[in-house]
């Protein structure tokens, strides 16, 4: 079966893919995405404000496409075009005429090139979580769980150009990889890991010197404290000082949701446990699903905060994206003290590097 990489955008290629299927029906590769506005509170309908959001606008993603679903992640670019990564290793392209409700030049096709397990389907061993970009050099970096590793590809993700599998990211559970990065202003990456137990409470995350996929590049580590019962699923720059943190939660009784908080870059040091402090709060009745992609964009001196939602290829969830103003000024709400959270309160504050079997060493 041929698969065609349309890439109708400036910044990337048309590439075909061969796929032996033997007898099975063919797969759908529709190249149409539809959006379909929501309403932010279906009991009313006039609210805009949560928190410090101010809803602009929403939209249902569908795609007849076998493989559109499960945005893990996603970046915004100039003129309102979108790059969204699905945590089975295919790209989302497509840019957003907000009046029409629109998806203008949309493409899907699969990552040129990923980890994968020896046995089974090779893409569905990728789980793509994270993705950075470069507008400067156009490359792209992507985190992989399961098989832990950070691989950046050329521009318009047109080759594999380095790989890593960091030997700290080995102990990380299978499914608690690197669900969010962030890249600094001064060169370093950060690499935070959803359920990767921090000894002195929250989770494990690691700072490198470098760019993490290459294997020469060195790591020390970090904790990072979410929001009580949320875990961290992605994570973007707001300016040289601060970063926006998306997190999500689930529970029987309360069903989904999802907190925006904002974390300092000064506190995501060796030995150090981070935290960040909230500034909104999505859920019902308000419009929200698995919320675990984020980006940021302005508009003039405003900052738009875009959020999307990973439906995990059910017909019983939703691919969203969501589109709000941050609010100026500071979050009001305290920051959370790990001590208070943490059964290891009389623990030594952290650990700064590793053994040498990539062990946290203590």
């Amino acid at each position: 079966m041929l698969r065609l990489f349309a890439c109708l955008s400036l910044i990337f290629f048309l590439v075909p893919v061969t796929y032996v299927r033997g007898p099975a029906p063919q797969a759908n590769d529709s190249q149409y995405i539809t959006l379909e506005p929501i309403v932010f509170d279906a009991g009313d309908p006039d609210r805009k404000q949560v928190g410090q959001l101010i809803f602009l606008g929403g939209w249902t993603i569908t795609s007849d496409n076998d493989d559109f679903g499960g945005i893990s992640s996603m970046v915004a670019m100039p003129d309102n075009r979108f790059l969204m990564l699905s945590d089975n290793g295919t790209l989302v392209g497509f840019t957003l005429a907000e009046e029409k409700h629109q998806a203008i030049r949309p493409f899907i096709a699969a990552l040129p090139d990923g980890p994968a397990k020896p046995e089974g389907s090779v893409r569905k061993n990728w789980d793509s979580e994270s993705l950075l970009h470069n507008p400067e050099t156009g490359q792209f970096w992507v985190g992989y769980e399961h098989q832990h590793s950070i691989w950046r590809y050329g521009h318009s993700f047109s080759r594999t150009e380095a790989r890593n599998f960091p030997k700290a990211m080995q102990k990380w559970p299978d499914n608690g990889g690197a669900e969010a990065m962030l890249r600094l202003p001064d060169g370093r990456f950060l690499v935070f890991s959803e359920a990767a137990d921090h000894p002195e409470g929250g989770y494990q995350a690691l700072a490198f010197e470098g760019d993490p996929s290459e294997p020469t590049s060195k790591a020390v580590a970090f904790g990072y404290l979410p929001p009580q019962g949320y875990k961290l699923t992605d994570a973007v720059l707001l300016d040289d000082r601060s970063a926006l943190m998306l997190h999500r939660r689930f529970t029987p009784l309360h069903g989904v949701s999802a907190i925006l908080s904002i974390a300092q870059l000064a506190d995501f040091r060796p030995g150090n446990i981070a935290t960040s402090i909230p500034v909104a709060t999505l859920k019902p009745p308000l419009k929200v699903d698995n919320m675990e992609a984020l980006a940021v964009s302005r508009d003039g001196k405003d900052t738009i905060v875009w959020i999307a939602s990973d439906d995990n290829f059910s017909v019983l969830q939703e691919s969203l994206l969501l589109k709000f103003r941050l609010l100026q000024g500071k979050a009001t709400q305290k920051k959370p003290d790990p001590k208070f959270q943490n059964e290891k309160a009389g623990a030594s504050p952290g650990f700064s590097t590793f053994e040498s079997d990539g062990s946290l060493k203590r």
